[in-house]
């Protein structure tokens, strides 16, 4: 069995005692059904209004963009790992906490729901099962085995150095600017032909590079390319045996903007050119990528590159969807009679409260009868009651850990 719009004006005309649309019409009806519903989702929250999206969990990245991918994000549930790793359940924590935590290096089993100019953020902190492979800290130009050298014949990369003063981690970034006369290629490179050798047999295909760089002036950046290979001692002329990817946003998806910017490149998407030997890895070369209008600039940094393995994570919210189309169209209000509400077959009988709730919504409003709206609205509640005791709400709230500050030594009671 399945319920549409058609079903709840049925019931809505019965619990009004009227079939026409002299007084209200469908527009006017259809806006009830959306008022009463998203009272149902706001006020149970059980699992009949559960949704449900896989994230991929990168180690060291506690924040996803879910702006577009979880569009219907009203209010979070619950995270879960894979069964054989659930051994306990996830701790919602306020933004606040969350990053304050993650300052201190917890690994405890945590979560958060982040807002801000208008996008909502996922935050994610665990003890991981696949942790990183650091490749390079760039904390030298040696860090990670090998030199990290700029490309000044084939790109216009100049002046690599080490920079102190702005970094995401450790103790320094590596620094370089651009030259746009150097070789007029429109790409900018550093690269390291010996770096330490590294085993990423078991990463082939599945692995994401991440790495942070720095724009200063994003205006005509284009994109990045990643370069991993075998051929030690190559350069970015000579080496033959390498996988390369391209990317034109951010981690999440995002335009590149002036300042620290983190990118990831995933493994499966990348083009292999003849026989690189994943078990060998001893190359690696970064492109920033720019168009003809690009002038010369200072201080493009790079820092804290790693590769590792996500791990999948079941996000359990709220959506605020109210229905779908016939056609599966996702619905924030309802347009036609054979929409479909979003507790069709999930609980049928949420059509009752809903009915209820939308006469006691049309007699207090538009029919100006505040006595039947009131019995409307006691049978929307009181069946809203009933599913509260045979359904427990799925929404999991924030925790507030208590923390001891320190003792104020100057204050003493008086004698």
């Amino acid at each position: 069995m399945s319920v549409a719009v058609s079903n709840l004006t049925t019931l809505f005309q019965t619990y009004i005692g009227d079939t026409s649309t002299n007084r209200i019409s469908d527009a006017e009806r259809r806006s009830y059904f959306d008022e009463a519903t998203v009272w149902l989702l706001e006020e149970l929250g059980n699992e009949h209004m559960v949704d449900t999206y896989e994230l991929d969990y990168l180690d060291g990245v506690h924040r996803y963009k879910v702006t577009t991918a979880v569009a219907d994000l009203l209010v979070g549930a619950d995270l879960r790992r894979d069964t054989d790793l659930h051994t306990h359940s996830a701790s919602r924590k306020s933004p606040r906490e969350f990053w304050e935590e993650v300052g201190l290096n917890s690994k405890e089993f945590t979560w958060g729901i982040e807002r801000y100019d208008g996008d909502s953020y996922f935050l994610v902190n665990l003890s991981p099962n696949n942790t990183r492979n650091v490749l390079s800290t760039f904390d030298s130009t040696t860090a990670g085995g090998g030199t990290w050298v700029v490309d000044s014949t084939g790109s216009d990369a100049t002046n690599l150095t080490l920079d102190i003063n702005e970094k995401k981690q450790g103790v320094g970034s590596l620094n370089f600017d651009i030259d746009v006369s150097q070789s007029a290629n429109n790409k900018a490179t550093i690269y390291n032909p010996s770096a330490t050798s590294k085993d990423l047999s078991s990463l082939e295909d599945l692995g994401s590079f991440t790495f942070w760089v720095y724009v200063p002036d994003a205006t005509d950046f284009t994109s990045i390319t990643l370069y991993w290979g075998s051929d030690e001692s190559a350069t970015p002329s000579t080496k033959t045996n390498y996988w390369s990817a391209t990317v034109t946003t951010d981690i999440d998806g995002s335009t590149v903007a002036d300042g620290w910017n983190q990118f990831k490149i995933d493994w499966k998407n990348a083009t292999q050119t003849l026989s690189p030997d994943s078990s060998a890895i001893v190359y690696y070369q970064f492109d920033v990528n720019y168009d003809v209008a690009q002038g010369d600039d200072t201080d493009y940094r790079i820092d804290d590159f790693n590769v590792t393995q996500p791990e999948r994570l079941t996000f359990h919210y709220i959506s605020w969807y109210l229905g779908k189309t016939n056609a599966g169209v996702d619905l924030t209000a309802f347009t036609a009679e054979t929409d479909v509400p979003f507790f069709s077959v999930r609980y049928d009988q949420y059509k009752y409260p809903v009915a209820h709730k939308a006469a006691s919504i049309a007699f207090y409003g538009t029919l100006r009868n505040v006595e039947s709206g009131a019995v409307e609205e006691k049978l929307a509640t009181e069946s809203l009651q009933r599913y509260r005791k045979m359904f427990e709400s799925s929404i999991t709230r924030e925790l507030k850990s208590f923390k001891v500050l320190g003792n104020n030594l100057r204050l003493r009671r008086k004698r």
